[in-house]
């Protein structure tokens, strides 16, 4: 008898043991899952500092606006040989470093949204907490009033397509891990 049972015995345990390697098998697709959802927002927020922080050292070079993103060392000593170019690049990497975090922020108050309003809406939230709130404490900003009127339009429209980019971004990339997030396979 426990010849005949010893069949239905050893396909039970490999059925057990199937089981426990799928279990494993969707805890590691979780955690990659996960790291590469965390590394695509990464490079997605530092991508998008670079970029639109190097859009606006062009916008002050042919002088479009009166704030480069140079603004962001400007109250931190670095001496001479931080000068012009290297102070530019030292601000761009500052720059991307720091929106990090906002591609972050974005993916845990944004991701759910599609389309290009919570962008927009976003990066008239930022411009608004860079120039109104904190840009004197901070960053050493003149009153938003002092400033040219094509400072003001331009630094508006270059948050506004920073906002919309990191947001539409992260939105899109949630919305392409969502089907494996829920166990589908595309």
């Amino acid at each position: 008898m426990s010849e005949d049972n010893k069949p239905t015995q050893d396909f039970e345990q490999s059925q057990g043991q199937d089981q426990e390697k799928e279990q494993y098998q969707d805890q590691d697709q979780e955690k990659s899952q996960g790291n590469m959802n965390f590394n695509k927002i990464a490079s997605i927020g530092f991508f998008g500092g670079v970029f639109w922080s190097t859009v606006l050292l062009v916008l002050s070079f042919f002088d479009f606006t009166q704030i480069g993103p140079t603004f962001v060392l400007e109250r931190i000593p670095l001496g001479k040989w931080a000068n012009g170019y290297i102070e530019a690049l030292i601000s761009i990497v500052s720059i991307g470093i720091a929106s990090i975090i906002v591609a972050f922020v974005c993916y845990f108050v944004c991701r759910k949204f599609t389309g290009v309003l919570p962008g927009v809406f976003i990066g008239l939230i930022i411009w608004i907490i860079l120039f109104l709130v904190i840009g004197k404490i901070a960053f050493d900003f003149r009153p938003v009033k002092e400033y040219s009127s094509d400072t003001i339009v331009t630094s508006i429209c270059l948050f506004i397509l920073y906002g919309t980019f990191i947001t539409y971004s992260v939105s899109f990339a949630f919305q392409e891990q969502e089907p494996y997030l829920r166990g589908y396979s595309k």
